[in-house]
């Protein structure tokens, strides 16, 4: 083998040239001054030398002006340091730039002290395709982190141990912390406490799956915490990737709180008489659907409350329709006061209203009737246009009866027996036939 410290030019120039990589050899006098020993074929090529430099020249002597000095800089830190030195170092040849790594090994005198360094071996190696793909990687990160950074939604990645990798700018928004804090802390912290079982309960579940992503909310449903403590629903897909031989986890987020209330306040408006705030009529006669199953399931009575308000149009007419408005949202919260959590008060139309009573007899919601039509006597001490105008109502009473009655049947029964009160003096109860 060869013995740098001691070879020749010679010698050395023949062992390199069967290296593929660029090497050169420089004597180090104790001045620092640093002269040629040898190079190879391959660091002239890399360095833009056309020629083969004689032995002893200096750096000055061969190499181009703009790459002298780096060198001499490498070289007295490998000095200095006693020790090899890694750098990289841009060139450009014929308009062509190119990259480099060269190392600078320090080869010190031969002997037990090895007193000092005599010579310095650099080897030289191309890293242009390298340093291209770290730049085009780089511009690839930069447009990936811009596209997730400009993203309406929140995207956060988790690794293996479930803590916190990436946090784009729409998660810092929607969770109301800022990245620097998150980056490394558990994903529970984004988590309510009650869903933090069930979440790493999906998640196990998700590593296990040959599934690579999935929506969670066909799961279950999702719920985020911000900074302050509040609580908001979630939409959530995430997806799974191996990475070095660990699964990270992709999560993008999506606050639902809008769409929530909106289906909300949809549903609501579906279902809601916007007068009064009782149920309409359309969502009563689901609910009555549904008790006449459980009705016939269970054998449970069921009754039905249907009131007409007495003489509304002279309301109207002598007081005008806001006044009239007025009588109605008062029956409604009447009606509101005599309704159990299980019943179901609604506007029917116009004037008449009803009152569902699951699991409620004749007797008991006769009871309910005549309370309720003693309680209507007092609605214009609420109202002083009134005056000592008394507000009445016709109530017409029905029960369910099991195998017999549908939804329009079981009205009609209710609707005869509050005609039945109004043409017997109006300001009455009266009952349906039961058979």
């Amino acid at each position: 083998m060869t013995n740098l410290s001691t070879a020749g030019p010679a010698d050395i120039a023949e062992f390199f040239e069967a290296v593929a990589a660029g090497i050169v050899v420089f004597d180090v006098s104790n001045s620092h001054q640093f002269s040629l020993v040898c190079t190879n074929s391959i660091y002239r090529a890399m360095h833009d030398v056309d020629h083969e430099p004689e032995v002893g020249c200096l750096i000055n002597d061969f190499l181009p002006r703009y790459v002298q000095k780096h060198y001499r800089e490498q070289f007295r830190q490998c000095c200095d340091l006693e020790a090899t030195v890694d750098h990289e170092l841009p060139l450009e040849i014929a308009g062509v730039s190119h990259w480099y790594r060269v190392r600078m090994v320090p080869v010190f005198s031969e002997g037990e002290n090895r007193e000092r360094i005599i010579r310095i071996f650099a080897t030289c190696v191309d890293i242009t395709e390298q340093k291209q793909l770290q730049a085009e990687l780089g511009v690839v990160n930069s447009r990936l982190e811009a596209i997730v950074d400009s993203t309406y939604d929140a995207i956060v990645s988790i690794d293996d141990h479930y803590n916190i990798k990436t946090f784009n700018q729409a998660a810092e928004e929607m969770f109301g912390y800022d990245r620097a804090l998150v980056i490394g802390q558990p994903l529970e912290m984004l988590l309510p406490e009650a869903a933090r079982a069930d979440h790493n309960h999906h998640i196990n579940s998700f590593r296990k799956s040959p599934v690579q992503s999935r929506p969670m909310e066909a799961r279950a449903e999702v719920k985020g915490l911000r900074s302050d403590g509040s609580i908001f629903p979630a939409e959530v897909s995430i997806a799974k990737i191996l990475v070095h031989c660990d699964i990270e986890f992709t999560a993008v987020v999506r606050d639902i709180s809008t769409q929530i209330r909106l289906l909300e306040e949809l549903h609501l408006r579906a279902t809601t008489d916007l007068l009064t705030g009782l149920s309409n009529r359309r969502h009563l006669v689901e609910m009555m659907e549904a008790e006449i199953e459980r009705c016939e399931r269970y054998d449970h009575p069921m009754s039905l409350l249907l009131l007409d308000a007495d003489d509304f149009k002279s309301i109207n007419d002598n007081f005008g329709h806001g006044t009239g408005d007025l009588v109605l949202q008062a029956i409604a919260d009447k009606m509101q006061g005599h309704a159990r959590k299980l019943d179901m008060a609604a506007r029917w139309g116009g004037e008449e209203f009803c009152i569902l009573l699951p699991e409620t007899s004749i007797a008991n919601a006769r009871t309910v009737a005549e309370r309720l039509l003693e309680d209507l006597h007092t609605i214009n001490r609420s109202i002083p246009e009134l005056g000592d105008l008394v507000v009445s109502a016709s109530i017409g009473v029905a029960v369910y009866r099991r195998g017999n009655d549908n939804v329009d049947q079981l009205v009609s029964r209710a609707d005869e027996a509050m005609y039945a009160a109004k043409n017997s003096g109006k300001n009455k109860v009266c009952l349906a036939e039961a058979d």
